[in-house]
């Protein structure tokens, strides 16, 4: 069977260190803290995920965080389940 290759993108530590964070249930630990808004997409403990994987990957500013995951291909990992 053969597959084809549609995009590599480089994403190196990434699956790690998010695989940490949910080891350390830093997401839930902080949603129990800060309940989730209704009008927000995202909470608060799936932010601070989002915010340590972009500052990890070298991107510091805020306003590039989501297209900085978006271009890895790592917003999915961020979603629930």
């Amino acid at each position: 069977m053969a597959i084809a290759v549609q995009q590599i993108r480089l994403v190196a530590h990434s699956p790690l260190v998010l695989g940490v964070l949910r080891r350390l249930e830093v997401a839930t630990i902080l949603d129990r803290l800060i309940p989730p808004h209704p009008v927000h997409v995202l909470s608060c403990g799936r932010g601070v995920e989002a915010l340590g994987l972009a500052i990890l990957d070298g991107d510091h500013a805020l306003y590039k965080v989501g297209s900085r995951l978006e271009e890895r291909g790592l917003v999915s990992l961020l979603q629930p389940g």
